[in-house]
């Protein structure tokens, strides 16, 4: 090289300093662009006129080789989601089910004229509705995170014992601290076995939801869990009113500290 060529970093045209990205930069730009283009087609795939069930394949012909389509997002989205991926979700789904259910409780409790609609039916109704709301959020929006049903039934079982341990707590050491040894096994035993119960009968309706779409790549029917949902529900309603009225009557003593 001569002492009249320009230096290897420089520009040739005009003899300055020539700048190089950091290669990171480059593949960190990439990588949020895939990003927003995967999000945008979660989105999208959601509005589809292709997944219209009223949408007749005679008259609007076969989607295009390009086309987003519900099946051939959610395949794609299958193939690509790692076990890891998965299970991480399940973790933290079944660790959110017991605030979630938590936050139910305080929704539904009341006093007054409305008390024993309260505990018997909109308490019920919103705890096992809020218990499995994570999961269904997951069901019904990203089912390709779930890799098998028993995952599912995973999240329901530990958001029933994640719920029944905070609510637990919130009973022996905040509402009744002078509580008798008798509160305290019937809290730990009855109740944790009806919470995890109920939520684990309705995680088998989330499990009829995802595995409907799984098997046809179809969007997920909430109508498929539904009854599922209801006998949760019932079942949580029928126990807070035969313990309300046994209470009331005398014929359950729970050993709790006479006022």
């Amino acid at each position: 090289m001569s002492d009249s060529d320009p230096p290897a970093d420089t520009d040739p045209k005009h003899g300055l300093p020539q700048f190089h990205g950091d290669p990171s930069e480059k593949k960190a730009a990439e990588l949020l662009a895939r990003e927003r283009e995967q999000a945008t087609r979660n989105d999208a795939v959601e509005h589809t006129v292709w997944s219209e069930p009223a949408l007749s394949s005679d008259l609007a012909g076969e989607p295009g080789e390009g086309q987003l389509t519900y099946p051939r997002w959610l395949a794609e989205n299958i193939r690509q989601t790692t076990l890891s991926r998965s299970w991480w979700t399940t973790l933290i789904v079944a660790l959110a089910a017991g605030p979630w259910g938590v936050l139910g409780a305080v929704a539904g409790s009341g006093s007054g004229d409305f008390g024993l609609l309260m505990i018997a039916v909109f308490g019920p109704v919103a705890e096992e509705t809020t218990k499995i709301a994570a999961a269904l959020w997951v069901v019904e929006k990203r089912p390709f995170l779930f890799r098998s049903f028993g995952q599912i039934l995973i999240c329901g079982a530990c958001g029933g014992l994640a719920f029944a341990a905070i609510e637990n707590v919130l009973y022996t050491q905040v509402y009744f601290p002078h509580h008798t040894p008798e509160f305290f096994r019937f809290r730990w035993t009855v109740c944790v076995a009806l919470h995890m119960g109920c939520s684990s009968i309705a995680a088998i309706g989330l499990v009829r939801i995802w595995m409907a779409s799984m098997r046809d790549l179809s969007p997920p029917r909430l109508a498929l869990g539904v009854p599922w949902f209801v006998t949760a529900m019932v079942i949580h309603g029928i126990y807070n009113f035969t313990a309300m009225l046994a209470s009331t009557a005398g014929w359950l003593d729970l050993g709790m500290p006479k006022s």
